[in-house]
């Protein structure tokens, strides 16, 4: 007893450091309104592309779709946001029996979508909120940034579930800044951590673990992962929309106009961005799974070739949890990025696979020292 209590209170700094900073940034605003409101309870008059059942009572919208029936959209312009650099949307979500249809992503939204002079679509950050089964009305928040190259911005409400209700209310939309006590804040957080960081460093002694290389360079590649700005992910999402825009079929031959009749503008091809949300969103939630997975084993296998105790291992385990904590945490220092326990879920999901696989391996990890002490005796 007096043991852990020990190795408990080594690790209290870092407990009572992840609860500040948890407690602090999820009540810290770090933007500030820079303009007038854009969108504020707007009504079905103001919507366009209506697509399915869309109606609005008690002032809230309703999108319905019958099992099996049409999805149902609507689109809120903001012609005014291409003057800012970044917007603010929130809102009040609830759904109601909705069944995730052909892809995961196909389930009630909330979104902000941009299109460029041509009407293409621009990938980046633009999901608020993703909605699937019966939940009761919750409160969504986002920060988007302007793409320089936008020309129409338009607020999207859909349900394209392959069944069930979705309800959206008190839709506000504003433009925003950064506030100047945000720098100063991430300062501040930041020196606290690495601090931590260096005092952990050398208790955990990683010079004398057998896997020290390859745990140090799961651990770096997590922390890179974690503080890495999500501009870069939209670049490599853009780079990966241009490459398969390319090796797509070929678009169809273009209408004549009528004579005296100007060309109809073509409409906006939603396809590419329901493709890439999901690709994003799997490749996000792989890359949590599969580094904590790698992480957690490494560790194992490095204790076990290490020949420590039993109990040993139910304090690695701790150590990464805690690991994934901080890590999720530090997301709320970054400028774009934000802390989301579906992420630390995932983690969890990781180690315990990690732990599966580590149970399966374990008899022969213990059986090679013993095959190489027979061949020496011989």
């Amino acid at each position: 007893m007096n043991d852990w209590m020990k190795k408990l209170k080594l690790r209290l700094p870092a407990l009572i450091l992840l609860a500040a900073t948890v407690l602090f940034w999820s009540r810290y605003d770090r933007y500030e309104p820079v303009g007038p409101v854009l969108l504020e309870s707007p009504v079905l008059a103001d919507g366009t592309n209506i697509r399915g059942d869309v109606s609005r009572s008690n002032a809230h919208f309703t999108l319905r779709v019958p099992p099996g029936g049409k999805h149902a959209r609507i689109d809120f312009p903001l012609p005014a946001a291409v003057e800012y650099e970044a917007i603010r949307v929130r809102a009040r979500i609830k759904v109601d029996g909705v069944v995730v249809g052909k892809y995961p992503w196909s389930c009630a939204r909330l979104l902000l979508a941009q299109y460029d002079a041509n009407n293409k679509w621009i990938p980046g950050h633009h999901g608020l909120a993703t909605a699937e089964g019966s939940k009761d009305w919750a409160g969504h928040e986002d920060v988007f940034e302007i793409s320089p190259n936008a020309s129409r911005v338009v607020v999207v409400l859909q349900q394209s579930g392959s069944a069930g209700t979705a309800e959206v209310k008190h839709i506000e939309v504003e433009p925003v800044r950064l506030r100047a006590s945000f720098l100063c804040w991430r300062i501040i957080f930041f020196s606290l951590w690495l601090s931590l960081a260096a005092l952990y460093f050398r208790r955990c002694r990683l010079q004398h673990r057998k896997l020290n290389v390859l745990i140090l360079l799961n651990v770096l590649a997590i922390l890179y992962g974690t503080l890495m700005p999500s501009v870069w992910i939209q670049d490599g999402s853009a780079w990966a929309k241009k490459t398969w825009a390319e090796r797509s079929k070929p678009a169809p031959a273009k209408i004549q106009p009528a004579a005296g009749k100007p060309a109809p503008k073509p409409a906006p091809s939603h396809e590419p961005m329901d493709w890439f949300m999901g690709v994003e969103v799997e490749a996000h939630q792989m890359g949590h799974f599969v580094l904590f997975a790698s992480l957690c084993f490494l560790v194992y296998l490095s204790a076990a070739l290490e020949r420590q105790h039993p109990a040993y291992f139910f304090k690695v385990g701790f150590d990464v949890l805690l690991f994934a904590a901080v890590t999720e945490s530090l997301q709320f220092l970054t400028l774009d990025r934000s802390a989301e326990v579906g992420d630390l879920r995932i983690d969890l999901y990781g180690m315990a696979a990690a732990l599966l696989v580590f149970l399966v391996v374990l008899p022969l990890v213990r059986w090679l020292p013993t095959l190489g002490s027979r061949k020496r005796g011989l």
